[in-house]
C-alpha cells in the first residue's frame, strides 16, 4: 500500500532546508551542527535523519537547490545572446553576467554558499561541477571556439574562456575592496557596469584575436566539455 507524507512532515522538511541554507551559507558546512539547525528550525534531531539521512545529506540537498539556480541563470544568459553574431554574443554575455554579479541585489544565500564551497570544498562540490558548470560550459566554449575559428578540442578555447570568466568574477569578489578604495558615493550603477562590461569585452576580444594568430593546441583532456543529464 502506498504511503503519503503528512503535511507536518513536509513543513518540517522545508523548515530544515530553509534554516540549513542560511546557516551553511553564513558559516560553512564544518561550522554548523545538526543541533543548531534543529533548534532554529524548531525540529527534533531525528528529523534530519528521517528526511536527509545525515548532515551531509541535508547539505547536499541545499547545494543542489543552489546549483539548479546557478545553472538556470547561466542558461538564461546564454540564450539571451545566442541569436546574435559571435562578437555580439560575447559582448551581450559579458554585459548580462556583470549586471547579474554586480547588480544592487544583496548576495543571496545561494551565492554565498557556492562561493564558500569553492573556498572550502566538501564532497558536495561534485554537484556544483556536474550540474552547475559542465552542462553549460560546452555552449560557452562553443562561442569562444567560433571566435577562434577552431574546435572545442583546441586548448586555446578553454584558456580564453576561463580568462573571460575570471575577469567577470574578479569584479564580484573585489566589491568589498572597491567600496574602500573608490571615491565616496561610488556605486555599481547600470552605466558603471555597462562601462566595465565594455572594457572586459574589448580586452577579451583583442586577446582572442591575438590568440587566434597562434597555432592550435589540441589536447587529450578537454575540461568541461562532457554534457551531463
Amino acid at each position: 500500500m502506498a504511503t503519503t507524507t503528512s503535511v507536518p512532515d513536509i513543513e518540517t522538511r522545508a523548515r530544515l532546508l530553509n534554516v540549513a541554507a542560511e546557516l551553511f551559507a553564513e558559516q560553512g558546512f564544518n561550522n554548523v551542527t545538526i543541533r543548531e539547525i534543529c533548534q532554529v528550525a524548531g525540529a527534533n534531531l531525528a528529523a534530519v535523519n528521517y528526511h536527509f539521512r545525515d548532515k551531509l545529506g541535508l547539505y547536499k540537498e541545499v547545494v543542489e537547490t543552489a546549483t539548479k539556480a546557478m545553472h538556470q541563470s547561466k542558461v538564461d544568459l546564454i540564450e539571451a545572446s545566442e541569436p546574435l553574431p559571435p562578437e555580439e554574443r560575447l559582448r551581450t554575455y559579458i554585459r548580462l553576467m556583470l549586471h547579474r554579479l554586480l547588480g544592487p541585489e544583496e548576495d543571496s544565500w545561494m551565492d554565498k554558499l557556492i562561493a564558500r564551497e569553492m573556498i572550502e570544498p566538501t564532497p558536495a562540490l561534485d554537484l556544483i561541477v556536474e550540474k552547475g558548470i559542465k552542462p553549460t560550459s560546452q555552449r560557452l566554449g562553443g562561442m569562444v571556439a567560433e571566435l577562434l575559428n577552431t574546435s572545442l578540442a583546441d586548448q586555446r578555447v578553454w584558456q580564453c574562456f576561463l580568462s573571460i570568466q575570471a575577469q567577470c568574477l574578479f569584479y564580484k569578489s573585489s566589491k568589498p575592496i572597491m567600496a574602500r578604495m573608490a571615491p565616496p558615493g561610488f556605486k555599481y550603477t547600470p552605466d558603471v557596469i555597462d562601462a566595465l562590461a565594455e572594457h572586459v569585452y574589448q580586452f577579451s576580444l583583442a586577446g582572442i584575436r591575438a590568440v587566434a594568430a597562434k597555432p592550435a593546441q589540441v589536447m587529450e583532456w578537454q575540461p568541461c566539455t562532457q554534457q551531463t543529464s
